[in-house]
């Protein structure tokens, strides 16, 4: 099941064929493996950004390489792939479009990271335990 902005459920193909930015942020699972691989992308009609920071095995560097050449996609942040770290000789590394990050999450200095959401979870805890306003809400009905 997939989300479109009005956060009702809707096809993934429906999905595909009205998104300007695509973001992958599933889990690994049986189900999403390969959800994004062979022709699937084809369906995308307003060429969108494809963000992906979930894992990388929902699509394989061969399909992402075609959708980016095939002109489904307008270009690629990539965090996660399917083989980690990306080899050397991968044709990503050079590939117009294409902005890869550095998968820095086992990093010690990530720890500070999560201890400064842990401190803000707690604080909005405490705001809601005592009736209080809480922070960084996300507004849905604006999208953000």
């Amino acid at each position: 099941m997939f989300f479109c902005m009005s956060a009702q459920p809707c096809d993934l193909l429906e999905l595909l064929s009205s998104c300007d930015f695509l973001v992958n942020i599933l889990p690994s699972t049986p189900e999403t493996r390969g959800l994004l691989s062979g022709d699937v992308l084809s369906h995308c009609r307003k060429k969108p950004l494809f963000i992906n920071v979930g894992r990388g095995y929902i699509i394989d560097d061969e399909s992402l390489l075609s959708a980016l050449r095939g002109g489904w996609l307008s270009g690629a942040v990539l965090d996660v792939f399917a083989e980690e770290p990306l080899s050397r000789d991968s044709p990503l590394w050079g590939e117009r479009d294409v902005v890869i990050t550095p998968h820095a999450s086992n990093q010690s200095d990530c720890m500070d990271s999560y201890k400064k959401l842990a401190s803000m979870f707690l604080a909005n805890f405490n705001r809601y335990v005592n009736g209080q306003a809480l922070e960084n809400v996300v507004d849905i009905d604006r999208g953000y």
